[in-house]
């Protein structure tokens, strides 16, 4: 039997803290909380159909109870993405985030194309004016906003130290760090490229694949995505990155270099992530890092191992039952193989 290589198991504990105040979250979170749907182009157009006469009561009547149009859905999932990462990643990152997104929407809303983000022209511009009051006045969302270094959250502290410690004196270090969300993927990527314990020391590429949503479906939220370097891969291999930053559709299906070290920034969703995951690191000494929260709830990430234990015993049984089976059968089918002759006997 060929003998695989089972990575190291660690996990990194890291605290839950509520991040310091933010202007812009706290502008984001108001401006969702005191939206007017009186004033969103959605219902204004409803209104204007049924005075000229159209039968749109029964859409009135729903937006009223749902509270759905796309310009509040936009801002809903903005916030969403917000609050997370200035719980996971750090109030600076998702400032850098909320600059990025925003600039990048309205470059879009310059754009004549009515196949961007599915919503109509005065929709496009509704949702930027509405972000636009976001900051204070004489400020302005750019994409030239530097991302600040200080008062990231500990989680993305440890990663560092976690990258620095692994690394250290290795010429031939290799590292897979997987993460849920493609804009974190984007904002990690550009921590890990300015931050000083790790610009010199690692080069960093990023792979999320192909968007599953087309430009008509597209989410506000989602458009500061990594700069994804098709080459990223062939870099990994031949040794010009060190590290890839990717999505789970680096999991399965892709031909990755063995590696050193593979990090879950978040715990795997199930077994089969799991295995997945662990399967990149087939370096001697490699390790399997996952980062937990200390007041987590779920499966705990030790017992990922002694669950596939048990399905590989299982397994394994079962195949033994199998071949156990087929043994009695052809016994069985060999032990009748004669020729009776009733005259003789």
């Amino acid at each position: 039997m060929r003998y695989v290589h089972q990575p190291l198991l660690v996990r990194v504990d890291y605290p839950v803290r509520i991040p310091k105040g933010s202007h812009i979250l706290s502008a984001l979170q108001n401006a969702f909380q005191t939206y007017d749907l009186s004033h969103d182009p959605y219902v204004l157009e409803l209104l204007k159909q049924r005075r000229d006469g159209y039968d749109v009561q029964k859409q009135i009547e729903k937006v009223s109870v749902s509270k759905k149009t796309y310009c509040r859905d936009q801002l809903k999932s903005l916030l969403t993405k917000a609050e997370a990462m200035a719980q996971e990643l750090g109030i600076p990152c998702m400032e850098w985030y909320m600059h990025q997104t925003v600039t990048k929407f309205a470059q879009m809303v310059g754009v004549s194309d009515s196949q961007l983000l599915d919503l109509s022209v005065d929709e496009k511009s509704y949702l930027l004016n509405y972000l636009t009051r976001l900051l204070p006045a004489g400020d302005k969302w750019s994409a030239s906003t530097p991302l600040s270094l200080e008062h990231l959250a500990q989680k993305v502290e440890l990663l560092i130290d976690t990258l620095v410690t692994q690394s250290s004196g290795d010429a031939e270090f290799t590292c897979l760090i997987f993460v849920e969300q493609r804009v974190w993927v984007a904002v990690l990527a550009e921590i890990l490229s300015l931050h000083p314990r790790t610009k010199g020391l690692l080069k960093v590429g990023t792979f999320v694949g192909t968007s599953q949503s087309s430009k008509r479906k597209a989410n506000i939220a989602t458009l500061a995505e990594p700069r994804n370097q098709q080459a990223s891969l062939d870099q990994f291999r031949t040794g010009r990155l060190n590290v890839i930053l990717a999505t789970s559709v680096l999991e399965e299906g892709i031909d990755v270099s063995s590696c050193h070290l593979v990090i879950c920034f978040e715990r795997p969703k199930n077994l089969k992530s799991f295995i997945q995951r662990r399967g990149r690191a087939r370096k001697q000494e490699s390790k399997h890092i996952i980062f937990v929260p200390e007041a987590g709830s779920g499966r705990p990430v030790e017992t990922w191992q002694s669950l596939e234990e048990e399905m590989k015993k299982a397994y394994l049984d079962d195949q033994r039952q199998v071949k156990d089976a087929e043994e009695r059968e052809l016994q069985a089918d060999e032990g009748k193989r004669f020729f009776e002759v009733p005259a003789t006997g």
